[in-house]
C-alpha cells in the first residue's frame, strides 16, 4: 500500500478539492443489489445513508432496532452491553491475548502522557495576559468494527489516548454478530480501556445515534473510529 505524502498547505487545498463525493465513489453490483433489498428500492449509498440518518433522529432507538434487523439481521432487546457482559468477556479472553492488550495499554498511555498539552498564561509588564486554555471533551463517541476480523487495537488507540487527555465519558459502538452479542475481544478491550459503555450498533446508524443521540445511547461531542462507505 502507497501511503500519499502532501507538503504545504496548497498542495493540502487541492487534494481535499480533489477528495469524490460519497456518490462518485464506485461500490460493487452486490452493494446496491443489497441497499435496494433493505430500503425496497434503488437507492445511492449516500442516499440509504441519509435516510438512516433521518430515520434516527426522527424514531430514536426504535430504527437503530429497525435496521440492525434489516441490515444486520439482528433483533435487538438491549442496545447497550451491560457491565456483566464486559466482564465475563474479559475473564473469557485467553490470559496471554489480555496480557497483551493490557502492555499494549500502558505503551499507549506512556505515549500520550508525554506528548499532553497544557494551559498556560503569562502577563506582560502593563498588565495584559496571554494563554492558552487546554480543556478535554466531556464524551467521546468511538467506532469499533466488527465482522470477521474484530480489531481491538482499533479501540485501545482510541479510548486510551481520550483517557489520557482526561475525556468525561467514553462511549463505543460495535456491530453484532448473528447472536447478537458484540466481538468478545473488542468487549475485553474496553474493560482494558475502562470503557463501561459499549452499544451493539453498526453502518450508519450508529454514527447517527453518537451524533444525535436517543433515547439509550448519548449525545458525544466528537466521533473517532475506522468504517466503510456508509460509516465514513
Amino acid at each position: 500500500m502507497t501511503i500519499k505524502v502532501i507538503r504545504g498547505l496548497a498542495a493540502g487545498r487541492r487534494a481535499l478539492r480533489s477528495q469524490r463525493a460519497l456518490d462518485e465513489i464506485s461500490v460493487s453490483p452486490r452493494t446496491m443489489e443489497r441497499i435496494k433489498e433493505v430500503f425496497g428500492e434503488a437507492l445511492t449509498p449516500q442516499q440509504a445513508v441519509v435516510r438512516i440518518i433521518a430515520d434516527v433522529r426522527r424514531e430514536g432507538d426504535a430504527a437503530l432496532r429497525d435496521y440492525t434487523r434489516r441490515i444486520d439481521g439482528v433483533p435487538l432487546n438491549d442496545l447497550q452491553v451491560s457491565k456483566e457482559e464486559i466482564e465475563a468477556a474479559y475473564r473469557e479472553t485467553p490470559q496471554k491475548l489480555r496480557k497483551a492488550m493490557e502492555r499494549a495499554a500502558g505503551r499507549i498511555a506512556a505515549f500520550h502522557h508525554r506528548q499532553r498539552a497544557s494551559s498556560w498564561l503569562e502577563w506582560d509588564d502593563e498588565g495584559g495576559a496571554v494563554g492558552q486554555m487546554v480543556r478535554p471533551l466531556e464524551r467521546v463517541g468511538i467506532y469499533v468494527p466488527g465482522g470477521t476480523a474484530p480489531y481491538p487495537s482499533t479501540l485501545l488507540m482510541a479510548a486510551v489516548p481520550a483517557r489520557v487527555a482526561g475525556v468525561g465519558e467514553i462511549v463505543v459502538a460495535s456491530p453484532p454478530g448473528a447472536d447478537g452479542r458484540v466481538a468478545g475481544v473488542i468487549l475485553a478491550a474496553a474493560r482494558v480501556a475502562g470503557v463501561e459503555r459499549v452499544y451493539r450498533l453498526g453502518g450508519a446508524q450508529a454514527i447517527a445515534a453518537l451524533a444525535y443521540g436517543t433515547e439509550s445511547v448519548p449525545r458525544v461531542d466528537k466521533i473517532v473510529g475506522p468504517g466503510n462507505i456508509f460509516v465514513v
